[in-house]
């Protein structure tokens, strides 16, 4: 598996590159700082190869615009955000950028190895003291509730989709084709409807959503394969 890491210091790249290759000596690390590095290592390698990218995210980061940068050259290839300090706001931003997870710089190897599989295999990927999963974390009432995503409608699930991918309410009723007022009540039913008060809260509750179904569904998938 390929896995390409931006704008990480040498030693850095050098360093999980070991911890990967020791675990599976299939796992390849590449490194980039511009833009048009990415191009040149899609076109040298075989069409989806690459399996994962991490960004040191951040304010230069940012400026360059590596998320668009991402989506134009690899399309859906997940990325992982890294950053030096883990905190809720820094978790919303990476997931309303598009980002398909973050972990702290100083992470343990084992730690970082698990962010870069499990945003590869298609999960979102947060650490665990921040609650993906765990009801300690979890307001109580309807947010804590696995049920919740199922009792909303199929406008408002769209409508909460769209609104993790960092729309405002204008580009949502453009994609939606519907007026700005009834998307403020699909979000006011949706945000009582699973216990939260802000469009960063939703995001984040999404994203423990998808996080717990992908858990479970590897988990489910292990035990048709090996039960």
């Amino acid at each position: 598996m390929n896995v390409l890491m931006i704008d990480s210091p040498p030693l850095f790249v050098a360093g999980v590159a070991d911890v990967l290759w020791k675990r599976d000596n299939n796992w390849h690390v590449w490194a980039a700082q511009h833009p048009e590095d990415i191009y040149r290592l899609r076109d040298s390698l075989p069409p989806g190869t690459l399996a994962a990218v991490t960004i040191e995210w951040d304010d230069h980061a940012a400026q360059v615009g590596w998320p668009k940068v991402l989506r134009d050259a690899l399309g859906a290839v997940p990325w992982l955000f890294v950053v030096r300090t883990l905190c809720r706001q820094a978790i919303a931003d990476a997931l309303l950028t598009g980002a398909a997870g973050i972990v702290e710089r100083h992470a343990s190897a084992d730690e970082f190895a698990d962010a870069l599989g499990r945003v590869a295999a298609g999960a979102i990927y947060v650490p665990a003291s921040y609650g993906i999963g765990a009801q300690a974390e979890r307001p109580h009432g309807q947010a804590g509730d696995e049920r919740s995503f199922e009792r909303l409608t199929p406008r408002q699930r769209e409508v909460l989709r769209l609104l993790a991918e960092g729309k405002s309410n204008k580009q949502i009723c453009r994609v939606l084709n519907v007026a700005e007022g009834t998307i403020k009540n699909h979000l006011y039913a949706l945000f009582r409807q699973i216990g939260v008060s802000n469009r960063t809260e939703a995001a984040l509750w999404l994203a423990r959503h998808v996080a717990a179904d992908a858990s479970r569904a590897q988990s489910a998938s292990f035990v048709d394969v090996h039960g």
